[in-house]
């Protein structure tokens, strides 16, 4: 649902001058930035935002109701085949159980996500047994299984980074073969299938049953800042509801921010810091080069991967990640503290996952969530999803691929939608400060997206040079055209030779 906006009372003032130098941001938070693969898992940073700033007080707002979101997933799971297996164990294989089967039920989401659990075990007559492993050892032993033919789980959940390590070791079924199985189903993300897919195969698909709604990236803004640059921060709220919200603007109302800090430190006051990032700063190239409306690589089925994009197709796009990484104002460093920054009222944007919203309850900035915003009007809304995020897949001498296509066609039918809905209720009643971030949030919910390269470059090299890590490489100097027609060349070759277009 909608709500009208109740007018803050932090919208009619200006912001507080604050009394912390430009160079300093509380303490500094660094994070485990554990493999050149992905990125730090959301959620596994042990920081939040420092407490020691005077608690915003947040306006009134409109209850929000939930939508009905339970029916239509109860409508799905009756449309699956009617089985019942007799009590038969069924495993599932994850680096992680924290949102497929989570031991701590003390969040909403999580309770929901054990209490589907339940219903799909009741509904087809199976008893789901997690299993936790790591990426690396979950191949290992499924390629030696496959080599033995012998059975190693039912389901597997893999982090995206990884989908091409376990493609290339010939471990996968291609789910378009599985029966009763339709990757279309609105319960499954398009996006995800389109990722694994090469030719006539499609590897791994996510869904709402894998893709937790706290580990959406997202741009959060502080309204004083914005406002005492002589900025309306709702009409960035407005720009985003319409589908108009693009990086240009974002740019916009930065430059406005550079001008205030002009004539702040001529009147010995601190700066503020402009766009920053902190435990997707990594990614911050691949989050706004994604949302702009680009893709490392096109693919689908029946189709070769090529390169998604040219020098020219992306050039507004580079021109934008060259302002923030050589922007003075700006904190582009995951060890620089910029959640610490934003929370203490020093910062305009900052653009990070939305589970450090449960961290800002007490934040000192009057701040609101925006959607990443869009390269141009005509595009949609983009996130792309962290690389450490789960995918299901299913191993190829599975001995009969029923059972696996109708239980994870299950776990995602029942998620859909009214997990996500209860995560935007329980945040609005304790988390958000207005209105418009409630619309915001539903709205992100929806922008899931993936890519091909970061599903494939781990395992091929060539992939990786000529896509997201060339994006990376690039992205201060802004000299793309130097290396990017050899790269795609080779990249083209590696493409065309490992993924034919052959049954």
């Amino acid at each position: 649902m909608k709500f009208k906006r109740i007018p803050s009372l932090a919208a009619l003032v200006s912001a507080a001058a604050i009394l912390l130098q430009a160079t300093s941001c509380g303490f500094i938070i660094v994070n485990d930035m554990s493999h050149e693969a992905g990125e730090s898992a959301p959620g596994s940073a042990e920081n939040a935002a420092s407490a020691e700033t005077t608690a915003f007080q947040p306006e009134d707002y409109t209850p929000y109701t939930p939508k009905d979101y339970y029916s239509l997933s109860r409508q799905y799971l009756a449309d699956l085949p009617e089985r019942d297996y007799g009590g038969s164990v069924f495993f599932i294989t994850t680096p992680s159980t924290d949102y497929i089967d989570p031991d701590n039920t003390a969040s909403v989401v999580n309770k929901l996500a054990v209490e589907r659990n339940e219903d799909v075990a009741e509904q087809f007559g199976v008893t789901m047994i997690p299993t936790v492993s790591d990426a690396s050892t979950m191949l290992s032993e499924l390629a030696q299984a496959v080599a033995a033919d012998s059975y190693y789980t039912d389901l597997l959940m893999v982090p995206v980074y990884m989908v091409g390590n376990f493609r290339a070791a010939d471990t996968l079924i291609n789910m378009r073969t599985l029966p009763f199985f339709n990757v279309d189903q609105p319960y499954f993300n398009k996006d995800s299938s389109d990722m694994t897919s090469g030719g006539y195969s499609t590897y791994g698909i996510a869904g709402q049953a894998s893709i937790a709604p706290s580990s959406f990236s997202a741009l959060f803004m502080n309204k004083n800042v914005l406002i005492e640059a002589g900025l309306d921060p709702y009409a960035l709220y407005d720009s985003a509801a319409q589908g108009t919200l693009t990086w240009d603007n974002i740019l916009t109302c930065i430059n406005a921010v550079k001008t205030l800090n002009g004539d702040r430190t001529a009147s010995g006051l601190p700066a503020y810091y402009t766009m920053t990032a902190q435990n997707t700063a990594d990614r911050l190239p691949d989050l706004v080069f994604k949302s702009g409306g680009n893709d490392y690589v096109k693919t689908g089925t029946r189709a070769i991967p090529v390169i998604g994009y040219t020098v020219k197709t992306v050039q507004k796009t580079m021109d934008i990640l060259a302002q923030f990484y050589n922007d003075q104002y700006s904190i582009t460093d995951s060890t620089a503290g910029a959640i610490n920054c934003f929370s203490g009222g020093e910062s305009a944007f900052l653009v990070d996952y939305l589970y450090i919203m449960s961290w800002m309850p007490g934040a000192k900035a009057d701040w609101g969530v925006l959607p990443l915003p869009k390269g141009k009007e005509a595009d949609d809304y983009r996130t792309l999803i962290s690389n450490t995020e789960l995918v299901f897949a299913v191993p190829k001498n599975h001995t009969n691929g029923e059972i696996p296509a109708i239980i994870l066609s299950a776990l995602n039918a029942a998620s859909y939608g009214h997990i996500y809905d209860e995560y935007v209720n329980y945040h609005m009643a304790e988390v958000l400060r207005d209105n418009d971030s409630i619309n915001m949030l539903e709205m992100i919910l929806t922008t899931a997206s993936f890519d091909f390269a970061l599903a494939f470059g781990n395992a091929y090299p060539t992939i990786a040079s000529a896509t997201y890590r060339l994006i990376r490489d690039c992205a201060a100097t802004n000299n793309l055209d130097d290396y990017f027609t050899d790269r795609r060349t080779t990249a083209q070759t590696t493409l065309k030779e490992y993924f034919p277009l052959k049954h």
